[in-house]
């Protein structure tokens, strides 16, 4: 029952998803790596998330910006073109353009933190608002000394602030700004805190009570909570992009799944060559970091930058290093074997044709066969679902067969002994 040919071909299948899982994953890896796709997203999380207003943008509108942001990005990286920002400065920019922050970026070709711990995002946060407050002194001096709520000059309204405790000074700064969107004060300087986002500010500070240490515990909760919405975006990213590799991966190997299943069914040396790989892989594959399920809230592994410099560099560099050779290694292993057993690919189709001529009889052989496009996006939806699901399924299925396996030879010696009892 349970070493039947219906189980063995549901492995093979299961192993299958799984080599192209690890495969995507390591490219997907490698990608984000390269271009700092974690980083970038942090960052607009930060900037244009916790502290700027919410966009108005439509769903399209904010794919073609983060498309443009993407093609910027590469521009920038390969072809040195600096960075342009247009519009007044916002205190998310400030917030990125502070030394501590500017510190924790590996090199100048990866100059954004993938990670920045809860503390540091509190603490480089409180900075900034008394370095606004320092800039804006005169007129927070001003406005005070204009309500008349101290008897005092206004130098001495300056040298007061100036002399107060940070949690005064935040108080005041938030004061004053939330008088500036009353439209009580005159515009002498352009906002760095965008109106919303005040709000959040000034509910932290009210619940804390005016307490400095309180306040930064509301921010870093406040963080914390967009870190765990950050990730699942982050995933979500992931998903697709891996889903796009599996898709391409499905059409150039020509692995399409229902025509292997059928394959499987019919033929039995393919079949245990496959549960032969498969039964190896979940011992080779069982400490692979890329089929553990991790603890962090987008299933990925982040590095902390907060001990910049040479060592983050290289381990940035490092990381992309490994990820492309885990790439040639599978391709050149388990998946070339494991192709050459299913004979997938394209063989001699189109062989006298140019290459681009090839490539277009392969498209079209691809999508002019529906039930064919059907099993190559089997395939990038099984791969979209990560490798982790996929090793942990093939744990319990070759469990399941060796146990049936066991009970069967069980079976057989005992009727063999009661045959010689006879």
């Amino acid at each position: 029952m349970f070493n039947s040919p219906l189980l063995d071909v549901t492995i093979g299948l299961v192993f299958i998803f799984l080599l192209y899982s690890l495969l995507a994953t390591s490219i997907n890896e490698a990608i984000a790596t390269l271009f700092g796709f974690r980083a970038r997203m942090l960052k607009n999380a930060i900037v244009d998330g916790m502290l700027s207003n919410t966009s108005k943008d439509g769903r399209w509108t904010s794919i073609m910006k983060g498309v443009r942001s993407f093609f910027v990005e590469i521009s920038r990286l390969f072809f040195g073109v600096p960075e342009k920002i247009s519009g007044p400065e916002k205190l998310g920019l400030r917030f990125f353009d502070h030394p501590l922050i500017k510190n924790y970026g590996a090199s100048r070709i990866f100059p954004l933190p993938s990670y920045i711990s809860t503390k540091n995002f509190s603490e480089v946060l409180i900075d900034e608002f008394l370095r606004e407050f320092d800039h804006k002194l005169p007129e927070i001096s001003q406005h005070i000394h204009n309500r008349g709520d101290k008897n005092l000059s206004l130098d001495q309204v300056s040298l007061q602030l100036k002399n107060s405790k940070d949690s005064e000074k935040i108080t005041e700064l938030f004061s004053w700004y939330e008088d500036f969107y009353k439209e009580r004060i005159s515009h002498l300087r352009k906002p760095i805190i965008d109106r919303e986002t005040l709000e959040i500010l000034l509910m932290h500070l009210r619940n804390s009570g005016n307490d400095l240490e309180k306040f930064a515990e509301k921010i870093e909760n406040w963080y914390d909570d967009t870190m765990k919405r950050v990730g699942g975006w982050y995933k979500r990213q992931s998903q697709v992009i891996v889903f796009i590799i599996g898709l391409f991966f499905a059409i150039s190997c020509n692995v399409d799944v229902i025509q292997i299943a059928g394959k499987l069914s019919v033929d039995k040396e393919a079949r245990d060559k496959l549960i032969g790989l498969s039964i190896a892989a979940v011992d080779k594959y069982k400490d692979d970091p890329r089929v553990i399920k991790k603890s962090m809230p987008d299933g990925t592994v982040v590095y902390d930058t907060s001990k910049a410099g040479k060592q983050v560099n290289e381990a940035v560099f490092n990381s992309y290093k490994l990820k492309v050779d885990s790439v040639r290694t599978m391709w050149t292993g388990e998946i070339e074997k494991t192709n050459d057993i299913l004979a997938v690919g394209w063989g001699d189709y189109g062989k006298n044709d140019g290459f681009w001529c090839k490539i277009g009889h392969v498209l079209k052989e691809s999508f002019t066969h529906p039930k064919k496009i059907l099993g190559f996006l089997i395939l990038s939806f099984a791969v979209s679902l990560g490798a982790p699901f996929w090793f942990d399924l093939l744990s319990k299925l070759v469990k399941v067969r060796s146990a049936g396996s066991k009970d069967e030879e069980k079976s057989g010696e005992a009727s063999k002994t009661t045959i010689k009892v006879k």
